[in-house]
């Protein structure tokens, strides 16, 4: 057994390394601009520019962003709009003092040091955990495709992570408060931070609203002074005017990782409006099942029956959410610890779930290279309802487990 962990472990750290040749391939074809990094720099461009009360002005993004790409270099429909929430662009800004290539290096070397922080928490939920389980956790990580992709596009899908982690283990310690704080952090990207929201709202964690409320408080106000009072309700607009777009400026569902993705690779790009409907009764059903779930039961952090449904909260929110692609999923690396974790500390078998897991850095390679979606469901979607289902029952085994323990 442990000669196979070693190969698979070497295994992992050949692919990783291949993606980092790659990430060096696409700098020096000079290949980088096309991340989506390309619209946070844009963002930061125009706040730097004193636009800022004009941020969601698409007709002044694509004039900024085409003097920042030069000529030759265009995106689709002529701009990668900057869609993220406006402190983002406040965030941004002095990184557009240097030009976009340099700027994106300083970028992936803070997220470098936010993977090291990553790594750390990971190695905190293992820290029970057997030697070679714990390396096969780091090493299935660092091979996990949306890392990857995380890196190669300059996302936020590390710090959304980041966040949730730190969501969870300040929860598990009590400090509701400082809770709230990182669940407001991980607000910037609204779809990933609704399902946590609603843990502490229906469990009724009022210092973890509170502490959500303060600093989301500080943010919009922060936000409203610098770049004017109309910033928030211009971004509302464009989140709404967003969520409704088909495979224009950046938003292409038939490739994204959820229900929304399947359901436009089943019906088709035209019949958006009835993919759009579907979508949004799941999601508000989601919503209300996940409510009454945490609205009805004890609240006990740590225990393996929280951090299953945790898990279960968390991934049913990325199958839901209406914008999931391969690099946003690498947030299942919190749920997939937790889960493990709860099996050993629950007593379960954990060699099927170790087995089913290891196939996640293949499948989701193969899916972005090969498959492309041509099996009419994308293969990380299938691994996510299967995923999901196990938590479910497992939670179920537990739960009865626990009633039936005269103890």
């Amino acid at each position: 057994m442990h000669r196979v962990s070693r190969w698979l472990m070497a295994f992992h750290l050949a692919i990783a390394l291949g993606y980092l040749g790659l990430i060096i391939r696409a700098a020096v074809d000079g290949l980088l601009w096309q991340a989506d990094f390309t619209n946070f720099y844009t963002g930061g461009a125009i706040v730097r520019q004193g636009l800022g009360p004009q941020l969601y002005d698409l007709g002044l993004q694509a004039r900024v962003q085409q003097a920042i790409l030069g000529p030759g270099r265009m995106f689709y429909d002529g701009v990668l709009p900057f869609n993220n929430p406006p402190h983002l662009a406040l965030i941004m800004a002095p990184f557009s003092l240097l030009p976009l290539g340099p700027a994106f290096w300083c970028w992936t070397a803070m997220q470098t040091v936010i993977l090291v922080r990553v790594i750390r928490r990971l190695a905190l939920i293992s820290a029970e955990w057997e030697r070679a389980e714990r390396w096969m956790l780091f090493s299935a990580f660092l091979a996990f495709l949306p890392l990857f992709l995380q890196f190669l596009y300059g996302h936020l899908s590390l710090f959304i992570l980041w966040c949730l982690m730190e969501f969870y283990r300040t929860l598990r310690q009590g400090k509701d408060l400082q809770a709230g704080v990182w669940l407001a952090l991980a607000a910037v990207k609204p779809q990933a931070a609704l399902f946590p929201a609603l843990v502490i709202l229906a469990a009724r964690r009022w210092r973890a609203l509170a502490g959500a409320g303060a600093a989301g408080l500080v943010i919009v106000g922060v936000t409203a002074a610098a770049l004017g009072p109309s910033i928030w309700p211009d971004y509302l607009r464009w989140l709404a005017a967003t969520a409704s777009y088909f495979d224009h400026y950046g938003v292409y569902p038939a490739v994204m990782i959820n229900l929304k993705g399947t359901l436009t690779l089943w019906l088709g790009v035209e019949r958006a409006p009835l993919i759009q409907t579907i979508t949004g009764i799941a999601l508000l059903a989601g919503v209300l099942g996940v409510s009454i779930f945490w609205a009805r039961r004890r609240w006990e952090p740590g225990r393996p029956l929280f951090d299953l449904p945790f898990s279960f909260t968390l991934l049913l929110g990325a199958l839901l959410s209406p914008h999931q692609y391969q690099h946003d999923c690498l947030i299942y690396a919190l749920p997939v610890a937790l889960f493990y974790n709860a099996l050993r500390r629950g007593g379960r078998p954990t060699r099927p779930l170790t087995a089913f897991l290891l196939t996640w850095p293949v499948l989701f390679l193969l899916e972005q290279f090969a498959i492309r979606g041509r099996l009419g469901i994308r293969l990380p979607v299938v691994l996510t309802v299967i995923l999901l289902g196990w938590i479910g029952v497992q939670y179920h085994r537990l739960q009865k487990g626990e009633r039936d323990d005269p103890r």
